[in-house]
């Protein structure tokens, strides 16, 4: 076997979040087409795996004769030239839906009978609106937290009193809500209660109790195993959360037996905004610039592009309807982030990372808005939420059309509201939902509009800062949600709300190789401001 063989089988599954083990592999490329059999494979999982096993590809293959191919259902990649990037996912509107600011192409010259199209008449539609950007919730220049016993009780206060009232004013379910200490002195044959989430834990008989506390008392409340629905809904409650729940006292009165738990979640109605003006915004996750496995080639491709100076007709309309370049987070790779991260470092220094990445923002056309968000690798403070870079930082940056936010922000472009939040706490939630998974982020982002908080556990693997209002809170329901951070591409939606991970520009790690994990690099999620679609442009076909 080829070690080609082998990277091409990794990356079809790694594609779909899914790890091999190492004798599966060895299985599969003794097949006598390994690329169709992993392919078919694929066709038969109902979900994707975080790691597949040989058994589980035995199980799938007994029932691969039964199946039926279907036919390819793609885009025509023989339009597409071999020599600009591939679009996936794309719509673009057809000639004569732009009006006056259609892109003329006079000139057309060939290169080996492929078709090259001249920038001479090239006119960015981007360029002829200014920009409209209005900050709606940033940590930025507001924190009071000194690690205090009453900065912890002002958070968790903030945050119990705004998802109690989103509960009540939205969930119906637990409208008629009563306070803990009055439990026992009611007699409703249906009991409504909301609390924090103390714990959470499975008794000896496959039961999960949930400890509740709200400002008058606490209940210890029982999910019964045998009934299915709400067993489930159970399973997906995290430590110092927020829920409702629904039930009635045991008959020693010692439990709350639970018929139903209510997240805060977002109403099937939910409305998508869109603006009048037909411009896109771009989304670019995890720069990491100063690695060495920083992806300059791709980069400097993808300036060209943005300039009008790569690409087909469609291609290249795509890049002059850009006024937006979103970056959420780990811009540059840092110091001292993981053990002999120096290794990995071809600019050791921190200052001159940053500096680097100026002079790379410097090449985005002037009339592109860019907004810069922190991550986990930036030079900021670790702790959740994160204020945006210092001024000494920022002052880099002179001659670029840049906003520096906060982690997490909600904000508007031309009336579109953005919650941007680099992702850090997505550890947290796959490992404590059975059902998630950290190659899956956009499931683990559907669960955290469902509980209305991006990182509710406090002690995990994301700290977080006690501020006296909850920033993390989700108390307004955004158009656009998007996260970095895992390294993958991907495009959503949850009720109304266009999911989006924003890749990154760092190629495979010695961790990730170690891992046996393959990253989606050099992708970038493309938001049309004014239809709410979503279109990918895959700058590694080149």
């Amino acid at each position: 076997m080829s070690r080609e063989e082998m990277e091409s089988i990794i990356k079809i599954f790694s594609s779909h979040g899914t790890l091999i083990q190492p004798d599966t592999l060895e299985y599969i490329l003794k097949k006598d087409d390994p690329e169709e059999f992993s392919n078919r494979i694929i066709s038969q999982l109902k979900e994707y795996p975080l790691i597949l096993t040989l058994n589980q590809v035995k199980e799938l293959e007994e029932n691969l004769d039964e199946t039926i191919d279907l036919p390819h259902a793609g885009i025509d990649e023989e339009e597409i030239s071999k020599h600009i990037p591939s679009i996936r996912q794309i719509t673009i509107p057809v000639e004569g839906e732009i009006g006056q600011s259609s892109i003329q192409f006079k000139e057309e010259i060939k290169d080996n009978g492929r078709e090259i199209i001249s920038t001479s008449t090239w006119k960015p539609v981007a360029k002829e609106y200014q920009s409209d950007i209005k900050i709606i919730k940033d940590i930025t220049g507001k924190s009071l937290s000194e690690g205090s016993t009453e900065d912890f009780a002002k958070l968790f206060s903030d945050r119990f009193e705004t998802l109690r009232k989103i509960l009540r004013t939205q969930r119906r379910e637990v409208a008629q809500v009563i306070p803990i200490n009055r439990l026992k002195k009611v007699d409703f044959k249906e009991i409504q209660l909301i609390g924090i989430v103390n714990e959470v834990r499975t008794t000896v008989n496959g039961n999960r109790l949930i400890e509740l506390e709200d400002d008058t008392g606490i209940v210890t409340a029982i999910a019964l195993k045998k009934q299915s629905d709400v067993f489930q809904q159970a399973k997906l409650v995290l430590e110092d959360e927020i829920i409702g729940i629904v039930g009635q006292l045991s008959k020693q009165g010692d439990l709350f037996v639970i018929s139903k738990i209510v997240f805060p979640d977002i109403s099937l109605n939910n409305h998508h905004h869109t603006t009048d003006i037909p411009i896109y915004a771009a989304f670019i996750g995890d720069l990491h610039v100063g690695s060495r496995e920083f992806m300059e080639h791709q980069w400097n491709l993808f300036i060209k592009w943005l300039k009008g100076k790569l690409g087909n007709i469609r291609q290249r309309e795509v890049a002059g309807r850009i006024k937006y370049l979103i970056i959420p987070g780990d811009v540059v790779d840092g110091i001292g982030v993981y053990p002999n991260q120096e290794k990995d470092l071809i600019i050791t220094d921190l200052y001159k990372q940053y500096e680097a990445l100026a002079d790379y923002l410097s090449m985005i056309p002037d009339y592109i808005s860019v907004i810069i968000q922190p991550g986990n690798h930036d030079a900021v403070r670790p702790a959740e939420p994160q204020p945006t870079f210092e001024k000494e930082i920022q002052d880099l940056f002179t001659g670029n059309d840049i906003t520096f936010i906060g982690n997490p922000c909600s904000f508007t472009i031309h009336g579109v509201e953005i919650l941007s939040y680099h992702g850090q706490s997505m550890l947290d939630y796959a490992t404590r939902i059975s059902t998630l998974k950290y190659n899956e982020p956009l499931e683990i982002m559907k669960v955290m509009l469902q509980k209305h908080h991006l990182a509710p556990v406090y002690g995990g693997y994301t700290p977080l800062a006690p501020e006296h209002r909850d920033y993390m809170v989700i108390d307004r329901i955004p158009d656009i949600f998007v996260t970095g951070h895992v390294h993958l591409a991907g495009i959503g939606e949850y009720r109304g709300v266009t999911l989006i991970n924003a890749s990154s520009w760092q190629k495979q790690t010695g961790y990730q190789k170690m891992m046996n994990f393959i990253p989606n690099p050099a992708k970038i999620p493309i938001a049309e401001l004014h239809t709410g679609k979503v279109t990918m442009m895959d700058f590694n076909s080149i």
